[in-house]
């Protein structure tokens, strides 16, 4: 597992969007959060995950702020 050490705000990347869609869980537990995604259509994840996103509490909290932010804008 790799979890994220520093979250990086970047106003001047540009976002691209690739075409179709994705599924994703969530696991959580008392120390960590983590998202996974899957291609389209895995729905028993037999392919294994194609991203992987583990978070601290301290750093879930950072980017519940920058979610914030974003939803709120």
């Amino acid at each position: 597992m790799a979890v994220i050490s520093k979250i990086i705000k970047d106003n001047t990347a540009s976002i691209q969007i690739r075409s179709g869609a994705v599924l994703a869980d969530i696991t959580f537990d008392n120390n960590f959060f983590q998202i996974r995604t899957y291609a389209d259509g895995d729905f028993e994840r037999e392919k294994g995950a194609k991203q992987n996103i583990q978070l601290t509490k301290e750093k879930a909290i950072e980017l519940r702020d920058y979610l914030t932010k974003f939803i709120n804008d």
